[in-house]
């Protein structure tokens, strides 16, 4: 279900240039888009999370299928931008309770002493979605004004709520746990979350100082997260546990996850955005693909052969070399690389964001075991909102690298061609027009390289501070040991 959730939203996002052109959405638009789901999915991960206690999964699971269905019909019946909008929202509410539900029926397939590797497994299937929808060609989902990827979506969200239906999760014990002030709390943090996504979304594409409007999106961000706290703060049994959350623990466990966004934003950044680059098109990429699965596939299962909490750092500061690794092999790329130059790079980086992601969640697990599991909803809240926020922050963060780069290297570029050569080249009858052109393309290719050494190094960086983390940790052991 997770799988099959996200390959429904990857369907548009890693095919979005295609589907606005085919639709006749302008920039700003086909932007609109990705806000919505975001902004959507990172309520749902609230609501679901404490909803599930009172209603039950199956609600959800039911009623948020059954609704992208019927919006999935609509975008069918009557394309436009409107309906087009509302199916991704509703795509954002389906994702993260068909994540939840994913859950569920790992948990009830599995032994109990395996739990935790089912909720890791359900959340690490989930970065399979996007080479997966890649293999989809683009001129079936694009054809007839995106007519086939308005069908496809519907069939996957059709197919999961069949499957719900003949296979209904067990019963649980529900309660009444929402109180009157859930909702403000609710819809406060909903407009903080989709302020923020409009805010990274546009902020990469518009930029961040070119669009007054821009700004009003961060200022939005602020004033309702401002808001939601101060009614949090005032309430008896709040929706988040905000002392929890102010930790340092809880902190470093999200810095922890919007790191990994962060590096593993280098494949459809940096590597897709090279070869985007070229010209090339995702169905020049399905070889290149199916070798991303493969090594993603490979991840997933070092991971649940090997996961445990002692475990946990040995395997991030894997995670972390081999993410170092592709990216330090991608920084050698040129204008001629092309995706079989990249097949071990991307195997490699798809092999470090399987193993890294479930570490990271059971280190927010066991922190809310080490101190109440009344914090278990916050946690999860934190960790999932930090994928769905997380994964444009990386994007945004390293597009804007790759531009700064690429102009600072223009610029550079530029500095150099003084009187003499500009003589030389009118001379020579080519014009200063074709340079031009060829020095903007190959500074678009040193802002890709610069952002690969960049990826590299953090990665390196986070692998060292683990590193030393633990060789610190070693010595306490030992000098305790020895004064005892």
């Amino acid at each position: 279900m997770p799988i099959i959730a996200s390959t429904q939203n990857a369907l548009l996002s890693g095919n979005l240039g295609s589907a606005a052109g085919e639709a006749g959405l302008t920039t700003a638009e086909a932007e609109w888009l990705i806000a919505a789901f975001v902004g959507a999915a990172a309520f749902a991960n609230l609501v679901v999370i404490k909803g599930r206690q009172q209603f039950g999964i199956m609600f959800f699971l039911i009623t948020l299928l059954g609704v992208n269905v019927a919006t999935g019909l609509l975008l069918i019946a009557a394309p436009c931008f409107a309906t087009l909008i509302i199916n991704r929202a509703s795509n954002g509410l389906m994702v993260s309770t068909s994540v939840a539900g994913g859950v569920y029926y790992l948990i009830q397939a599995l032994p109990k002493s395996h739990r935790v590797m089912a909720i890791a497994i359900a959340i690490t299937s989930l970065q399979i979605a996007v080479p997966l929808a890649a293999l989809i060609p683009v001129e079936t989902l694009t054809r007839s004004g995106n007519h086939g990827f308005a069908c496809l979506g519907t069939a996957f969200a059709a197919l999961q709520l069949a499957f719900v239906l003949l296979l209904p999760l067990p019963k649980t014990n529900m309660g009444r746990v929402f109180e009157k002030m859930d909702g403000m709390s609710a819809l406060l943090l909903c407009g903080m979350s989709i302020c923020l996504a409009s805010f990274l979304t546009f902020g990469r594409t518009m930029w961040w100082t070119d669009t007054p409007w821009i700004g009003w999106l961060l200022v939005g961000t602020i004033g309702f997260g401002a808001a939601a706290l101060a009614v949090e703060l005032c309430r008896t049994r709040p929706l988040l546990q905000i002392d929890w959350l102010s930790t340092g623990t809880i902190f470093r466990f999200a810095l922890v996850a919007i790191m990994e966004r962060l590096l593993l934003s280098e494949q459809n950044t940096g590597a897709i955005g090279l070869l985007g680059h070229a010209g090339l098109l995702n169905d020049q990429y399905h070889t290149l693909y199916l070798l991303v699965i493969l090594g993603m596939v490979a991840g997933m299962n070092v991971m649940a052969l090997t996961l445990s909490a002692r475990a946990i750092p040995y395997q991030c500061i894997v995670a972390l070399l081999a993410i170092a690794l592709a990216a330090w092999l991608d920084s050698g790329s040129n204008g001629l690389t092309r995706p079989a130059d990249m097949y071990l790079s991307q195997m490699l980086l798809g092999f470090g964001t399987t193993l890294f992601v479930g570490p990271a969640l059971l280190y927010g697990v066991i922190l809310v075991l080490k101190s109440d599991t009344s914090h278990f909803i916050s946690t999860i809240y934190v960790f999932a909102i930090t994928q769905s926020i997380g994964s444009v922050t990386g994007a945004a963060l390293l597009g804007s690298i790759q531009y700064y780069y690429e102009r600072y290297a223009l610029t550079g570029f530029s500095s150099r061609l003084d009187d003499t050569a500009s003589l030389s080249l009118a001379t020579a009858g080519r014009g200063l027009s074709g340079v031009s052109s060829t020095l903007s393309d190959q500074s678009a290719i040193m802002g890709y390289l610069n952002l690969f050494g960049f990826v590299a190094v953090l990665a390196l960086c986070a692998a060292i501070l683990i590193g030393l983390f633990l060789i610190g940790r070693h010595l306490m052991q030992f000098t305790n040991k020895r004064l005892s």
